[in-house]
């Protein structure tokens, strides 16, 4: 078996979490971690320096675009990718957003696990 892909999940809802977690646990080759505070965000992506890092847009605290901005500003994590979530959006809106050159895509949280998949090799593999 290859190397796991390491990903860093950020969402303040927990279910989701554990839900997202052992979907993407299960394809066997994606390793996750998470948390639901907006708080320890960067500390554990610097922690773990994963191969991706997962943002839930809205957040209490600080929202996955200002993690992600602050993420992109620091030298030691500005090459991690960014894939944000969001239930605030369909999937049919959240393949018209996000989408431009180097933006980070936006998987809505109604898409099939399958698209979230399919996203995260699309910018985890060279």
């Amino acid at each position: 078996m290859g190397q796991q892909t390491r990903i860093v999940l950020i969402d303040d809802d927990q279910d989701a979490c554990e839900l997202l977690k052992m979907q993407l646990e299960d394809t066997g080759r994606i390793d996750v971690t998470y948390t639901t505070r907006s708080d320890e965000a960067l500390s554990i992506i610097r922690r773990e320096l994963p191969d991706l890092a997962i943002l839930d847009i809205n957040m209490p605290g600080i929202h996955g675009v200002e993690i992600g901005s602050a993420l992109a500003a620091e030298p030691s994590t500005s090459a991690i990718p960014i894939l944000y979530l969001s239930g605030m959006v369909t999937p049919e809106e959240a393949k018209n957003l996000g989408q431009g050159e180097g933006e980070s895509p936006l998987i809505s949280k109604g898409s099939p696990v399958e698209e979230l998949i399919a996203a995260i090799d699309n910018l985890t593999t060279s």
